[in-house]
């Protein structure tokens, strides 16, 4: 149910489980560490040498899984899998997926003894969404993009990080300068989501053996993310640090990391959001900044969503998201499978609500 209580789950949606889907990426994340340690499998296993795309407009998400995001992985992936449907509205057909994790190469004290998967990349999977009716083996997988879901399972959420309010973002972000290549790609999209602040420096003996990264001098993050934006539209979307919330202001800790990603990406690219079940909302906003498709997205968001619900993506979106001519775009999809209300004038549940 959503949060009130009283919305109608839509016909287009059904099949699916988020308890269910909540449960099992929970018992993923409490066993991946373990099995992956007996198993052997190394850094180089969940980092590969590159990953490439034909598509046109691919997607990146990268999400911290260290402690200090406590749920807040969990609450992320059990939605990630239903993104398909929404995400090929606003990207096109050819939309593929790659995601990653970020955790800490430091322990807070000593470089190289922290984490021991401190950055995971999983190649791109094309964006596929099963027919209405479809009959699946898991009868709450309806939904879910299969491809989608086996790249998610693949990450080791290890929950470690080295403290001091700083997580190795920098090395993904190198990574995915240089090791990702999209060859007919038109702006795509890198999503960063995370509590904590990059590391100022990355040093080229823990590129090289953590991210076949080969650097000849040290690089700042101003470098890297100088590097990163001659390539990407690139977001970060930033969660409460360590969970904690004070109401709508941030905390002194979350101001910090706020100032930091500003000063880095600026203002506009970096969107606070105190609840993580609304992660996947606020992506659809972003992917509607970016092809102009702001009227639909708040038609979809509207129509299935409570109102709590609506403003907070809405107030994350700031000042960047505002209501275009009323004009879609030349070329872009007529977004036809907008939820619609149901004839007893109450909202439809759809696929994002609780």
């Amino acid at each position: 149910m959503s949060e009130s209580g009283d919305y109608q789950q839509s016909s287009y949606w059904s099949g699916h489980d988020f308890g269910d889907a909540y449960a099992r990426y929970d018992q993923h994340a409490g066993r991946s560490y373990a099995q992956a340690q007996s198993a052997g499998v190394t850094i180089q296993d969940l980092v590969p040498k590159r990953i490439s795309t034909q598509s046109t407009r691919p997607l990146l998400i990268r999400i911290d899984h260290t402690g200090s995001m406590h749920e807040a992985p969990k609450k992320i992936f059990e939605k990630l899998p239903y993104l398909s449907h929404e995400a090929r509205q606003y990207l096109g057909d050819d939309t593929e997926l790659s995601v990653g994790a970020i955790g800490d190469m430091s322990n807070g004290q000593v470089a190289g003894e922290g984490d021991r998967y401190p950055l995971q990349i999983r190649d791109f999977a094309q964006l596929s969404v099963p027919q209405a009716g479809a009959k699946t083996k898991r009868k709450t997988a309806q939904w879910e993009d299969p491809e989608i879901a086996k790249r998610l399972l693949e990450l080791v959420i290890e929950g470690g990080g080295g403290g001091q309010m700083h997580e190795n973002y920098e090395f993904a972000m190198l990574y995915d300068a240089r090791n990702v290549d999209m060859p007919r790609a038109i702006t795509p999209v890198a999503i960063y989501i995370g509590d904590e602040m990059p590391y100022e420096v990355l040093a080229p003996e823990y590129a090289e053996h953590y991210g076949h990264l080969a650097l000849e001098r040290s690089m700042t993050i101003q470098e890297v993310v100088a590097e990163l934006q001659q390539k990407y539209s690139v977001y970060f979307i930033q969660l409460p640090y360590s969970g904690h919330v004070d109401g709508d202001q941030m905390t002194a800790d979350t101001k910090t990391v706020h100032r930091t990603w500003a000063n880095l990406l600026g203002e506009d690219q970096v969107k606070y959001l105190p609840d993580p079940a609304r992660v996947v909302d606020l992506i659809f906003g972003i992917l509607a900044q970016e092809t102009g498709r702001d009227a639909y997205f708040r038609q979809e968001i509207e129509a299935r969503q409570t109102p709590a619900q609506v403003r907070t993506v809405y107030k994350a979106l700031g000042t960047t998201h505002k209501l275009p001519s009323g004009k879609e775009p030349r070329g872009l999809r007529s977004g036809k499978s907008t939820l619609h209300r149901p004839s007893s004038g109450k909202k439809t549940k759809g696929l994002l609500d609780d």
